[in-house]
């Protein structure tokens, strides 16, 4: 996997500061949460369209589609149902950084997904077809435009750890988008990694997936990896997960700073009529908890910090932010942890709790799911990419498990 920021990333841009980066990771968040919180409104209409996470996204996906291979970039999401490419588009694409696959030029696409299909009936939760041609057709709308295509079936070729590329022994079904609009244009589409018959987990007949993720901040770290192959290997206690319109769910029960537990009562985070559960998203930065809970964490971080570092007065109301460097003023930080149901912890580094916004300030990358900023509060939790950094986190698809393991990346190589 490619972070969006990286070197290896063509949305790189060698001109920004760190101070930039911070500020376009925020707005991307930002775009991301909004989609999420339009996804969960959907939860009560079972007929409603898919929002598909543009703005929102901070991981990139090299892989190959058709024969000639076409090199593609797609965004990889946790969220999203469909693997879906640009091809032949009509209009739209412009922007894209990668060479346009063209359908009509491969040997190996096959429109083999037609109307009245079990394929068909659960792209979008139904399926529409087109009048003439009978084809499988669907359009995914999200909060900046949307992308129309229809289904089909290609050869895909992956990354394997030692650069060399590895050819699907099946075709897989994948969307064929022919129209995109505004935002749509700037990669080449999406790795949906949700659950269901017409994902590409499903479709690969694998029990789950997994991923890597390394130093966010670092632009030349290249070891972030997605593993597609074989069974998720959960290396540490495992908690439950559930599905929320194609989103990824557990539930967090305590918090710890150091050998203390926070005084929260668990209930606070259980999902109940629509609301509650903490989504595990590939897209979000910050992590955001319940206004009770983020407000006694930032009192304990408070307390223990003290008066050793001087606090700064963030633009972001509520954001807890403080003077100096996070490699030199928290080294002796104490470890702070999530503690999930059935007894799965992720603990979290300083480096991963929080996040250098400037060369002399830094601020806590978690925040109240009641923050002024956001356009409404936000109906349930989400662990965001930069708590999972420095973790191997397995999906259990089979079993419907989520473990998290504090490793190097590098190990996946060895």
């Amino acid at each position: 996997m490619i972070h969006r920021d990286s070197r290896k990333s063509p949305f790189y841009d060698p001109k920004l500061t760190l101070e930039d980066r911070v500020r376009r990771m925020n707005m991307r968040s930002e775009a991301r949460i909004s989609q999420l919180l339009i996804d969960n409104n959907l939860e009560k209409n079972v007929d409603a369209f898919q929002i598909i996470p543009f703005d929102g996204y901070e991981f990139l996906v090299p892989l190959k589609i058709g024969t000639p291979p076409v090199p593609q970039i797609l965004v990889m999401d946790t969220g999203s149902l469909l693997l879906w490419v640009h091809c032949g588009y009509t209009e739209g694409g412009e922007r894209s950084p990668y060479p346009l696959y063209v359908y009509s030029q491969s040997s190996s696409y096959i429109e083999d997904v037609f109307c009245e299909t079990p394929m068909c009936e659960l792209i979008m939760l139904k399926g529409k077809c087109g009048r003439d041609s009978k084809r499988c057709e669907y359009t995914y709308r999200y909060v900046t435009g949307m992308t129309r295509g229809n289904l089909a079936s290609e050869v895909f070729t992956f990354q394997s750890p030692n650069g060399t590329d590895v050819t699907m022994n099946k075709r897989l079904m994948f969307g064929c988008s022919s129209i995109l609009s505004k935002g749509a244009d700037r990669v080449s589409g999406i790795l949906g990694l949700s659950k269901r018959a017409i994902s590409l987990i499903s479709q690969l007949n694998h029990t789950g997936f997994s991923y890597c993720i390394g130093n966010i901040n670092d632009e030349d770290y290249d070891l972030n990896t997605l593993v597609l192959g074989g069974e998720p290997i959960i290396m540490e206690d495992s908690t439950p997960m559930f599905m929320v319109i194609g989103k990824y769910y557990i539930t967090l029960e305590k918090i710890s700073v150091g050998d203390k537990f926070l005084d929260i009562n668990s209930s606070i985070f259980k999902r109940v009529n629509y609301e509650g559960g903490m989504v595990v998203d590939s897209g979000t930065t910050s992590t955001y908890l319940p206004d009770i809970a983020f407000n006694k964490l930032k009192e304990e971080i408070r307390f223990v910090i003290g008066t050793t570092l001087k606090e700064h007065i963030s633009s972001r109301q509520g954001e807890l932010c403080y003077r100096g460097t996070i490699n030199q003023d928290l080294k002796f930080f104490p470890t702070i942890a999530f503690h999930f149901v059935e007894n799965a912890i992720l603990k979290f580094d300083p480096q991963n709790l929080f996040r250098q916004d400037e060369t002399d300030y830094f601020c806590l990358s978690v925040q109240s799911t009641d923050s002024d900023w956001l356009s409404q509060k936000l109906p349930f939790s989400i662990l965001g990419i930069w708590a999972q950094q420095f973790n191997y986190i397995a999906f259990d698809i089979n079993m419907m498990r989520m473990s998290f393991t504090k490793i190097d990346c590098d190990v996946l190589y060895d």
